[in-house]
């Protein structure tokens, strides 16, 4: 009886020793995974920025423009009427 207590922990501590082993390969496996997620959310995040910015910079580009334009309309403007 006793060797059969002895075989079954034995066995017991097989399986708890191969489930370690399963739940660390699931840990490096999520955690992969999850810094590939993270690694394409920044890349998207990133071109977000970089479109805000070029739209920032073009819409600075466009209103520099038109307030100079509106300068020299007021200042042909100005030289006509007199």
């Amino acid at each position: 009886m006793d060797k059969q207590i002895l075989d079954l922990l034995t066995e017991i501590n097989k399986g708890m020793k191969s489930m370690q082993s399963d739940i660390h390969s699931l840990k490096s496996e999520m955690h992969n995974r999850f810094d590939t997620i993270e690694t394409k959310l920044e890349g998207v995040g990133g071109q977000f920025e970089l479109t805000n910015e070029s739209g920032i910079n073009e819409m600075d580009f466009i209103v520099d423009k038109v307030n100079k334009m509106e300068k020299e309309l007021y200042i042909l403007k100005n030289k006509n009427s007199n």
